[in-house]
C-alpha cells in the first residue's frame, strides 16, 4: 500500500494533538445547476473557518462528462485556500473522473485505490474508493485498520436492520458498495460515508462513529429539511465528537401533507394557508400535498388552492401544491353516509388510515348503488 506523508496541516496541531475535519459528500456538480459551485465554494470557506481539513466522500460530480467540463472551476475553488487539505474518494457517479493525469490542486488527495494518508496526532485517513461490483468487505480485507486512530472514507450503502431506512430509501441505488455492520463495528474510529442524500445520519457501533452527512444540496424532493455538514473533533484518547453544521446557503425541501374530509373543506383550506405562512422562507422549497375527499365543487376547491399558491409564491424559493382529492358529492347526500364520515373524522387515528377507510367504504357503496 502506498504511504503518503502529510505536509498540509499547520504546526499547531502537533502541539494540541487534535484535529477537526469537515465531512461532506454527494454535491453532484453539473453545468445545468451552477449554484452548486457556489455551495462548494461556501463549504471550502466554512471549512477554513472551522476545521483543519475537508473530506468529500464521493460523488463530487454528477458524472465523468460534468467532471471534464467543471474540473477547472473546481480546481480554482480548491486552490483559493492552498494550505487546506482536501481528501476525496470517488463515488458511483464519478468513479472514472480522477485518472492519474487529472489535477485538482496541490492541496488535494484523491484516493483512486485503497490507500492511507498519515496525519498529525498518530492518526491515518484511509480512503476506500467506490469500485463497481465490489463490496466494502472485499476492498478492506488486506488493510490493517487501527480502531483507536483511523478515519475511513468510503461511498456506499450501510446495511443494518437498525438503519433500514437508508437502504429502503435508496431503492435500486442501494446495490452500490454494500457496507455491513460486522465490517465496521469497533474496526475504525470514524467512518465517513457518502451515497445517502436525504438527511444527516449519525450512528454508533461500539467505538466506531459512522456518519452520512446527507447531500449539502437538495438533489431531490426526498432531501427534506436543512442541509448539513459534519464537523468531527478528533483528539487523542477521547471519543470523537460530531457536530452538525447548517449549510446556510443551500435551499431545502419541506414536505407538508393535508387531509381533507367531506364537509370540512373550508376548515382545511384555512389550515393550508396558515401552515404555508409558518413555513415561508426564501431558502424553502415547499412540496405540499392535499389528499382526501371533498363534497363541494372540485373546480371551486382547486381554485381556492391555486389562489393560495399564487399569493405566497414569491415568499418561497419554490412552492408546489399538489391536489390529490376524490370527489364524492352524490353519495354523500345520503344522511347515513354523511353521519359515518362525521364520526370517522373524530376517530383518534392517523389521517391516512382514516382516509383509506373512507375510500374503501365509499367505493364499496358506489359499487352497490351501481
Amino acid at each position: 500500500m502506498r504511504q503518503e506523508f502529510d505536509i498540509f496541516f499547520p504546526f499547531i496541531i502537533f502541539k494540541t494533538m487534535q484535529i477537526k475535519l469537515v465531512h461532506t459528500a454527494d454535491i453532484h456538480l453539473k453545468r445545468e445547476d451552477p449554484f452548486r459551485l457556489n455551495i462548494l465554494s461556501w463549504i471550502i470557506s466554512k471549512t477554513k473557518e472551522l476545521a483543519d481539513g475537508l473530506i468529500i466522500a464521493g460523488d463530487l460530480f454528477e458524472n465523468n462528462t460534468e467532471a471534464s467540463f467543471l474540473r477547472g472551476s473546481v480546481r480554482e475553488i480548491f486552490e483559493k485556500i492552498q494550505n487546506l487539505p482536501i481528501f476525496i474518494v470517488p463515488g458511483n457517479h464519478d468513479y472514472s473522473s480522477y485518472s492519474p493525469d487529472t489535477f485538482y490542486g496541490e492541496n488535494v488527495v484523491v484516493f483512486n485505490s485503497p490507500a492511507f494518508h498519515i496525519i498529525p496526532g498518530g492518526m491515518r485517513i484511509i480512503g476506500i474508493p467506490f469500485k463497481p461490483g465490489y463490496d466494502f468487505s472485499t476492498l478492506i480485507e488486506k488493510i490493517k485498520i487501527n480502531p483507536d486512530t483511523d478515519i475511513v472514507i468510503t461511498h456506499g450503502t450501510l446495511y443494518d436492520r437498525e438503519s433500514s431506512r437508508i437502504y429502503t430509501e435508496l431503492g435500486e441505488d442501494a446495490k452500490y458498495m454494500p457496507v455491513y455492520k460486522w465490517d465496521i463495528e469497533n474496526k475504525m474510529r470514524y467512518l465517513a460515508l457518502g451515497h445517502y442524500h436525504s438527511r444527516f445520519i449519525h450512528l454508533t457501533y461500539g467505538k466506531t462513529q459512522v456518519v452520512y452527512p446527507g447531500s449539502p444540496v437538495a438533489t431531490s424532493k426526498r432531501a427534506t429539511g436543512m442541509r448539513y455538514l459534519a464537523l468531527g473533533h478528533f483528539k487523542r484518547s477521547e471519543p470523537v465528537r460530531i457536530e452538525r453544521i447548517p449549510v446556510e446557503i443551500s435551499p431545502y425541501w419541506k414536505k407538508i401533507e393535508w387531509m381533507v374530509f367531506p364537509g370540512k373543506e373550508e376548515k382545511v383550506v384555512k389550515k393550508i394557508e396558515k401552515d404555508i405562512q409558518k413555513a415561508r422562507g426564501t431558502k424553502t422549497m415547499l412540496d405540499g400535498h392535499i389528499k382526501g375527499s371533498i363534497a363541494i365543487s372540485e373546480i371551486d376547491f382547486r381554485e381556492k388552492i391555486r389562489e393560495i399558491e399564487q399569493k405566497y409564491q414569491n415568499e418561497f424559493k419554490l412552492l408546489e401544491l399538489q391536489i390529490e382529492v376524490s370527489y364524492w358529492t352524490d353519495i354523500l347526500k345520503n344522511p347515513t353516509i354523511a353521519s359515518f364520515v362525521e364520526k370517522l373524522e373524530k376517530v383518534n387515528r392517523d389521517d391516512s388510515v382514516k382516509q383509506r377507510a373512507l375510500e374503501l367504504t365509499l367505493s364499496a357503496l358506489e359499487k352497490l348503488r351501481a
